[in-house]
């Protein structure tokens, strides 16, 4: 009797135990779940990171104002006379849509107002000598404070050129996200520096325009130099560690290039990352194929294609694939039942669990989005391509389908060679026609608000007019750091 009531007991403890252990697993993979959806890992490594590199009074305080006020990327670009070092600054903020503050232009403005500064740089200039560091600092750190309280990305060029210049920033409390400091062969800085000098032109040391003997241009340029080379050394010993050398002798785009890299470089999170699963919307023309590929062909991802799953059972003349070929003719949207039916089965595919996915051209509806919810897929990041109408207009006059392969070609603007013999059997579609687009275009706008709010904690806005380059940078910069993409929140780049 006894050892039967023991054998019960242990039976019971045993079933309690596995229950409780059943429990306590769903519990830990509901909580771990929670955690990744919402980027709370990589959002308390941010925090802590920051408050052990400013150890505040008020901790609590001072964690909310840092998610609710993100920092703006600082990049810093510094170079000796003859670097040419603002033409790259400039196509950099052209590319990247960075405001960007040249510290030869600042001078030369100050000097056009006729104030007490702009007559100090003159006369520095006048007597071919570098301008005082108080001066540049003054108007400099003016710059500097406007464009923190915008809260924008932005690049300074020329700054800082000495070891003040570099403590000053310092003691601002900006901490370059990027300080590139352009190198060139050391004859090659005087003997730019006269060639400027001799042009008659104002070199990028800040020397007045005059006209100058052979031995008046040689003996300034030499000292130009050498002033640049003494003061330079101070200032990589301040950012030593955080400057990074580029050799500015290469030619234009292969220097921009560099800094492009180097720039969107991250540091990769050691918190627990479930496969990226990212959403790519936007009006018809946008890019959102294009872009889709390229993301998931970086990061090893599935690509989803909405209109391939539709394509797929129109080719095989399914059910599904009839009703769906005459809606698409007449810009109409397939019916949601349908659409997550197909989107689910494909989602829920292994290969799409095991590697993350990238899926383009859905939702397109409030009843699509919804239905996503209840498939428990969660977008990890939702990107919004925008774009202007007569642009979408445009792009799909131009648009072109091989009917034999079934794959879309446009005729401009591509940079992809096309074989005579594919071009020669292009055919136009009838969803290309101006007022099928119209129609669908229509419908994308009236969904867009609901999108937009109901995933403004993971969406990133981008304007799909910018180069497919800076678009898949942006994209990739929110995939690799999710803080980032937190922190964005309702911005558009």
């Amino acid at each position: 009797y006894q050892r039967r009531v023991h054998g019960d007991f242990e039976k019971n403890f045993n079933l309690i135990e596995k229950m409780y252990k059943g429990e306590k697993l769903e519990y830990q993979q509901q909580a771990e779940k929670y955690l990744e959806e919402h980027q709370i890992y990589d959002m308390f490594e941010y925090l802590m990171k920051a408050l052990l590199k400013e150890k505040p009074k008020d901790p609590i305080t001072y964690m909310i104002n840092k998610l609710e006020h993100p920092e703006p990327k600082r990049i810093f670009i510094m170079g000796p006379p003859g670097c040419r070092k603002k033409e790259k600054a400039l196509t950099l903020a052209e590319e990247y849509g960075y405001p960007t503050v040249s510290v030869g232009d600042l001078l030369d403005r100050e000097i056009s107002k006729k104030s007490d500064l702009g007559k100090k740089i003159a006369a520095a200039k006048s007597k071919f000598t570098f301008v005082e560091d108080a001066v540049v600092i003054e108007l400099v750190n003016q710059q500097i404070l406007d464009l923190e309280k915008n809260g924008k990305d932005y690049i300074i060029e020329g700054y800082p050129r000495t070891r003040v210049q570099a403590i000053g920033l310092q003691k601002m409390g900006i901490v370059p996200d990027n300080f590139f400091l352009f190198t060139i062969a050391e004859k090659f800085i005087a003997e730019r520096v006269k060639a400027n000098l001799k042009a008659g032109e104002v070199s990028e040391g800040g020397l007045q325009k005059k006209v100058l003997t052979e031995a008046e241009a040689d003996t300034i340029a030499k000292n130009v130099s050498l002033e640049y080379n003494m003061n330079i050394k101070d200032v990589k010993e301040a950012f030593s560690g955080s400057y990074c050398e580029i050799d500015a002798g290469q030619d234009h785009d292969t220097v921009v290039n560099d800094i492009a890299r180097i720039m969107k470089l991250k540091i990769k999170s050691n918190a627990p990352r479930r496969p990226p699963r990212v959403l790519i919307v936007g009006p018809p023309g946008s890019g959102k194929t294009t872009i889709g590929r390229l993301i998931a062909q970086k990061y090893d991802l599935i690509y989803v294609s909405a209109a391939n799953l539709l394509n797929g059972e129109t080719s095989q003349k399914s059910k599904v694939g009839r009703v769906a070929a005459q809606l698409m003719k007449e810009g109409e949207l397939v019916p949601d039942e349908m659409m997550i039916q197909l989107v689910e089965a494909r989602l829920n595919q292994s290969d799409c669990k095991v590697n993350g996915w990238v899926l383009e051209g859905f939702p397109k509806t409030e009843g699509q989005m919804n239905m996503l919810k209840g498939m428990k897929q969660v977008p990890s990041l939702v990107v919004v391509l925008q774009i202007d109408d007569d642009i979408v207009y445009e792009r799909h006059e131009y648009k072109k389908i091989d009917p034999i392969t079934g794959e879309v070609y446009s005729l401009k603007g591509t940079t992809l060679p096309i074989e005579e013999e594919t071009l020669a059997r292009l055919v136009s579609r009838d969803c290309d026609q101006h007022e099928i687009v119209k129609k669908r275009l229509k419908s994308w706008k009236e969904f867009l608000p609901k999108l937009e709010e109901t995933y403004k904690d993971r969406r990133l806005s981008l304007n799909a007019e910018k180069t497919v380059k800076v678009l898949v940078e942006s994209i990739s910069e929110a995939v690799e750091n999710p803080v980032y993409q937190l922190l964005l929140k309702k911005n558009s780049i």
